[in-house]
């Protein structure tokens, strides 16, 4: 149960509000993301890339060291010997081709099956009919267009104006860089006594990190990392849900004002 007054919610957006389909089979960033490297692997003749897996492109993002679209493509160049540092080199050509051509194809993905998370919607409707409406906003790792899409598709723009969208074309640096968090929390117009009253809902430990360090007190649902994943870090939420019925539950004191 939340137990004090919240000042104001930020929300990422991929596996915290966008539904990524986890299961069956690969979801929605790993099936364009995987698509990419394949087809870059046929393209420069590199058959480990034409070869790589559904599970390495999984783990490949999981075990990355940002929670990026480089991170991730970086991560698969040197499991696969194409590239012989873990440090990201953002000027590679062909990290720049396998980023450019995924978010081409992840457009047409997001367009046709972007849906919200069971429950996020009423869930934020909510807040706003509780006060909140005029201190929510984003903080993602996603391009802004694919925010846009899914705000559009799902019927939540109005919640999260322009200015209270903070998403990769915002920051220099990502998570677990508290950057993103900041920029958002700056967007909120609160006091910076306000922090530890603010609300982060994320689902990557290293989006859990990047709101702690910014001060936020961390909600993370259960969508790609287990409670006990999650809790096990070195930086743990503040509170776990499996869902969005369940945060209903904890903010029950601050919904039925």
């Amino acid at each position: 149960m939340i137990d004090f007054e919240v000042k104001g919610i930020i929300f990422d957006v991929d596996d915290t509000l966008l539904d990524n389909k986890q299961v069956p089979g690969p979801n929605l960033h790993e099936q364009s993301r995987l698509a990419a490297v394949h087809e870059a692997g046929r393209k420069h003749e590199l058959q480990l890339l034409t070869e790589f897996s559904p599970e390495d492109n999984f783990q490949a993002f999981r075990t990355a060291k940002t929670h990026s679209l480089e991170g991730a493509v970086w991560n698969i160049l040197h499991q696969t010997g194409v590239v012989n540092t873990d440090e990201i080199d953002h000027s590679h050509t062909l990290l720049q081709e396998i980023v450019a051509r995924k978010n081409v194809l992840h457009e047409q993905i997001i367009l046709d099956e972007g849906e919200a998370l069971e429950g996020a919607v009423g869930f934020i409707e909510a807040l706003a009919a509780n006060g909140l409406a005029r201190h929510m906003a984003i903080a993602s790792t996603a391009i802004r267009r694919d925010i846009d899409i899914f705000l559009t598709k799902t019927d939540l723009r109005e919640f999260f104006p322009d200015e209270r969208i903070k998403s990769k074309e915002s920051t220099s640096k990502l998570k677990p860089d508290p950057e993103v968090f900041n920029l958002a929390f700056a967007s909120l117009g609160l006091d910076e006594s306000d922090r530890p009253r603010v609300c982060a809902f994320e689902d990557d430990p290293r989006g859990v990190a990047s709101a702690k360090a910014a001060g936020l007190y961390v909600c993370a649902i259960t969508t790609r990392y287990s409670k006990t994943e999650l809790l096990a870090t070195d930086t743990p939420p503040d509170l776990v849900a499996d869902n969005y019925e369940e945060f209903t539950r904890y903010f029950e004191s601050i919904l039925q004002k």
